[in-house]
């Protein structure tokens, strides 16, 4: 094996199911990309390799999976452009669209049942990781998210001026600070159906900007309880989650 060249590159999303992950010149074998049927590989560098067996050469990338857990290098012709198809609640999305269910429109969004949808997708999601589904809690509910939603409308951020999450307050001023917190907040359009619409937000929490991050926290075994809200402000939907880890002793 030869190094004719490496460098780095953009980032493109990949997925595949085909070969095996390697290290730096092929030097040791990970597990092979069967394992990650839904996961989506984004680069970071690729390089050239010319095969002593038998002389050819042979372009490989160095791809990291979107939620940064697993890396190594790949012989591009394993690999298939775009991202991987996802499952959620046992329904396999590739593309925002499929999420429309003819048989659900109705005319107004329903806050709650767009919540009940949403809260079911990701709870059936959280057992397909062998992680306990969320449990509502009437403080985090009333206290953080209900406070939350009336904010975030206008002013669609974590954090105020002085880089403190909004939540901190709120969980402190009803007793429960001492425990981890999370918070995750979506904006969209009405999708005509509040389980498309739920199947959407879930679809933005897996597809965001940060690789899927908020889908992590979302399933994370750290959290127990949650409060979820959901608001319709002139044609735009706001939701916010609030999550909380068993209290500290």
């Amino acid at each position: 094996m030869r190094l004719v060249w490496r460098r780095s590159m953009k980032k493109h999303s990949y997925h595949g199911t085909k070969g095996y992950l390697y290290s730096k010149h092929l030097g040791r074998r990970y597990k092979a990309l069967k394992a990650y049927p839904h996961t989506t590989w984004k680069t970071m560098g690729h390089e050239k390799l010319r095969i002593k067996k038998n002389g050819e050469y042979r372009i490989y990338y160095h791809v990291k999976s979107a939620n940064g857990k697993h890396s190594g290098w790949v012989w591009r012709g394993h690999l298939k452009k775009g991202r991987a198809t996802q499952v959620i609640y046992n329904m396999k999305i590739s593309d925002k669209d499929s999420y429309l269910e003819e048989n659900d429109l109705n005319p107004t969004p329903s806050a709650a049942k767009i919540n009940q949808a949403f809260i079911k997708i990701v709870n059936a999601a959280r057992l397909a990781k062998g992680v306990s589904p969320l449990q509502n809690n009437e403080i985090i509910q009333t206290q953080v998210s209900d406070q939350r939603i009336k904010q975030i409308p206008t002013n669609f951020t974590h954090y105020d001026t002085d880089g403190v999450a909004y939540q901190t307050a709120l969980f402190k001023a009803v007793g429960l600070q001492n425990a981890s917190h999370g918070e995750v907040m979506d904006t969209r359009n009405w999708a005509q159906s509040d389980t498309a619409t739920a199947k959407m937000i879930a679809y933005d929490f897996q597809h965001d900007g940060n690789d899927g991050a908020h889908w992590e926290v979302i399933t994370s075994g750290t959290y127990v309880y949650y409060g979820l809200a959901t608001v319709n402000k002139n044609g735009k939907l706001y939701t916010v989650m609030n999550l909380m880890s068993e209290p500290n002793d």
